[in-house]
């Protein structure tokens, strides 16, 4: 059989202990499956003792540390490498868009993507072994190939317990702070400060004094006072040391008389443990089955026959499964109670400004699908195609609109239409040069050698400068302006520093703090005496009160805020040091998240999108010196949540293309910032 493609991870972070693979979605997809059991949370079950798989995706059961996978694709089935691996298990997978791509639990998937060659139905086998010694996590290995007919789940092979240990309910018996005592002597690298036993034993959950006459202990009234009930409770056991080390200890109500109430949780719980991701196994199998026969399952499980019935028992118990007549049939996930609603209380606000007929979006927007769409001649037009699923800001550069994206280098659709990926990855914020020449970012890789690296990218002539890679994730960037990027740099005692860097020169260290820096005309808010403050270009300070609060309007002589509970912008008149409220049209986003927040579409217009008034393509454009509004509607090509391309500020028109996107502007025209930026 022939492997067609693949693709690696090797610092894969699982969320919630869950590994997640996804189909990753495009135009073309077939239906969801009728068997709603089949779909990602159709069950009440997890991902099971290896995995589990179904209509569109596929979990596995992870550590919290780092993986190592590798996802593959074949035309047919693979010979299985029994010798190699702990844990084996096959399952149908169906794929709806033929794309596969490994994502997070929360939702969505990573940017390396696996072309399965076509959709339809697969097997896909996971393969399941530590890691060499001195690497953290498990060693991964899925692999997909095609398979008309969906056959039941069957783990092939197992090395780990399939039945994992029991909750013998000590926490339910001494409560948190109890058992926090036998942490800081069993979890290896738990730090406490010096007299953290001799405190106060915290906290309202303390043992029953009827609990600790049955143990022989008194109450405990410190932290230290709570070992001697641990080692009764056989939760701890000396080492011989004069330390502690962990015990086995029995389940509480094997030890105890207690309530029946509490004694009823305890043991539920205790065979919960136990069993809860056999029982996934075994939901994964009636589901595809539709029904399963009990007959089967010790062979498609690899367990004991013996284990069987004790699986069946629990997993009926917890309504998993319904069983009737030697089959086995999965029940679908049961539906979540209704909160009350609450009444709403509408905000009486002053008269909603009105709005006139306005003009569409000045560097155009990104739609819903990726299309990068521009006005010509009065009309839309579709540039190109940003195929990239997280698409999150976009900006107008000499060259072209830059889509950035969330994971991964962002793409640049060029004034002739065509998409290319620029060559560094610049993140999830970038800036941009007033000029619209050069974008600045920051590459984070968050794995076991976690590090951050500062990019610029000079979009005329794609060259890229880079500074050496930080140990750590400590650097943002603010703003590219007279040549230069400023970025700050988080110290390993949460303070900050502030920095100037040309590239091809050694960046230059401020004295103080710098929190913000207008790009045209070079204004800053830094601190001064433990104090933030305004200071112009010129040298000229100004008071700042709240200073978090406040950013710049583009020039340097305002600054400006926005509320959420009545859509309002407050303007800070710096040099008066006075500030004035503009009511906004109500729904309009003033949120800070792109890619939703409004844009500066010159240095005195702000646009915002308009989606909290059941239009998600309205757009509201705001005149700041006159006050004044307009709407336009974005045409239907916009779709679901499109947001817009941040346009270049300060412009000069090209004579060649007076009219053209992209034309050059004043100040750091390309002549000048070639002078200034040294290669």
């Amino acid at each position: 059989m022939t492997l067609l493609e693949f693709r690696e991870d090797g610092e894969y972070s699982p969320e919630y202990g869950t590994i997640v693979l996804r189909d990753v979605y495009r135009d073309k997809t077939l239906p969801a499956l009728s068997n709603e059991l089949l779909g990602e949370g159709g069950t009440e079950t997890s991902s099971g003792t290896v995995a589990t798989a179904g209509d569109g995706w596929l979990h596995a059961t992870a550590s919290r540390f780092y993986q190592a996978i590798r996802c593959e694709a074949h035309d047919g089935p693979p010979e299985v490498q029994f010798g190699s691996w702990e844990d084996i298990v096959e399952s149908p997978f169906r794929s709806r868009s033929g794309i596969a791509g490994l994502g997070w639990l929360t939702g969505g998937t990573l940017s390396a993507e696996l072309s399965l060659g076509a959709n339809g139905f697969f097997r896909v086998r996971v393969c399941r072994k530590p890691a060499e010694a001195g690497e953290e996590g498990d060693v991964w290995l899925f692999q997909f190939w095609p398979q008309e007919v969906p056959e039941s789940p069957r783990w092939l092979k197992r090395t780990r317990p399939a039945i994992h240990p029991e909750d013998p309910g000590w926490r339910q018996v001494f409560g948190y702070d109890v058992i926090e005592v036998s942490w800081y002597f069993t979890l290896v690298g738990m730090l406490r400060p010096d007299g953290w036993l001799d405190e106060p034993l915290p906290g309202e959950e303390q043992p029953s004094e009827n609990v600790c006459a049955q143990l022989g202990v008194d109450p405990p009234r410190t932290r230290r006072d709570a070992i001697p009930l641990l080692v009764a409770a056989g939760l701890l056991v000396e080492d011989g040391d004069g330390g502690y080390e962990a015990g086995t200890p029995r389940r509480a109500t094997e030890v105890l008389d207690l309530p029946d109430e509490l004694a009823n949780r305890i043991d539920a719980a205790a065979i919960r443990a136990g069993y809860a991701s056999l029982a996934a196994d075994l939901v994964s199998i009636a589901a595809w089955s539709n029904p399963a026969h009990v007959r089967d399952l010790a062979e498609l499980l690899a367990v004991p026959e013996e284990t069987v019935e004790p699986l069946l028992a629990y997993a009926v118990s917890d309504k998993l499964i319904r069983r009737e007549n030697g089959a086995v049939t999965a029940l679908p996930r049961r539906p979540q109670p209704t909160r009350p609603v609450r009444r709403q209380v509408k905000t009486v606000r002053r008269e909603e400004p009105a709005t006139a007929a306005g003009s569409p979006p000045k560097a155009g927007f990104v739609s819903g699908d990726g299309t990068v769409v521009v006005w010509r001649a009065g009309e839309p037009v579709a540039l190109g195609r940003v195929e990239s699923d997280y698409r999150y800001r976009a900006f107008e550069t000499l060259a072209g609109v830059y889509v950035a994206a969330s994971g991964g280098q962002g793409q640049l659709i060029d004034w002739a239409g065509a998409a290319s990926q620029v060559p560094v990855d610049l993140g999830m914020l970038p800036v941009r040069s007033v000029d619209g020449r050069c974008l600045a970012g920051v590459e984070t890789h968050i794995g076991r050698r976690t590090w951050d690296q500062v990019h610029v990218f000079d979009v005329a002539t794609e060259e890229v400068w880079s500074l050496p890679k930080s140990a750590e994730l400590t650097r943002t960037v603010l703003a590219i302006h007279d040549g230069s990027v400023y970025f700050t740099t988080r110290l390993g005692d949460g303070t900050f520093t502030a920095s100037r860097w040309t590239p091809g020169q050694e960046p230059v260290e401020f004295a103080s703090a710098l929190h913000q820096l207008d790009p045209l005309s070079g204004a800053q808010v830094r601190e001064e005496a433990g104090e933030a403050a305004v200071f112009r270009a010129s040298g000229e300070r100004r008071a700042l009160p709240e200073p978090h609060r406040w950013r710049f309007v583009p020039g340097g002589a305002l600054m400006h805020s926005t509320g959420c509970e009545l859509p309002a912008v407050e303007v800070l008149d710096l040099a008066a040091g006075t500030t004035a409220e503009y009511p906004l049209p109500e729904g309009c986003d003033t949120s800070g998240t792109p890619s939703t927040a409004p844009i500066w579409e010159t240095p005195g217009t702000l646009v915002f999108s308009q989606p909290n008034r059941g239009s998600t393509r309205r757009i509201i454009r705001w005149h700041l010196p006159r006050n004044a509004f307009e709407h336009f509607d974005l045409p239907e090509i916009a779709g679901y949540r499109p947001f817009l391309v941040e346009p270049i500020l300060v412009r000069q028109a090209d004579p060649g293309q007076p009219d053209a996107p992209g034309r050059r502007p004043r100040g750091d025209g390309p002549e000048q910032l070639s002078d200034q930026v040294q290669r």
